[in-house]
């Protein structure tokens, strides 16, 4: 009986290290809620190169993406999450942001199709709502 747990910690160092080489995943990447926050302020910051990371394409060429103006607040909100399978989700939310920190602030409704990948969440395509979901 013994001789079967001594087994044990033999198949533990043979496992580990393969164990310990699963792909870990950012937390920006963790949900696509995190994803689509990371996007915009990574977008807001005027970090494009970092912005395009959030993309299932993963492409480096920042050049065709438009800037945003400076403002004073920007965040995505209301997440409304539509599971089409296989990992794959649509989320429409509404992105709020302030131009100046006198502004009101201003809302417009979005939202992007996300894909499961080995490095977390990514969008693979925006999505245009003419309201909210």
């Amino acid at each position: 009986m013994m001789k079967r747990y001594a087994f044990v910690p033999l198949l533990a160092l043979i496992l580990g290290p393969a164990l310990d080489s699963r792909t870990h995943v950012a937390d920006c990447f963790s949900t696509p809620q995190a994803t689509v926050s990371a996007y915009w302020h990574r977008m807001i910051e005027h970090r494009h190169v970092e912005a395009l990371e959030c993309f299932v394409d993963g492409t480096r060429d920042a050049s065709g993406m438009l800037s945003l103006p400076d403002m004073v607040e920007l965040r995505p909100r209301s997440f409304v999450l539509s599971w089409r399978g296989r990992g794959v989700v649509d989320v429409g939310y509404e992105v709020e942001y302030r131009v100046e920190m006198g502004d009101s602030l201003q809302r417009f409704p979005t939202g992007d199709q996300l894909e499961l990948t080995g490095a977390g969440w990514k969008i693979s395509r925006p999505l245009l709502f003419a309201s909210r979901p």
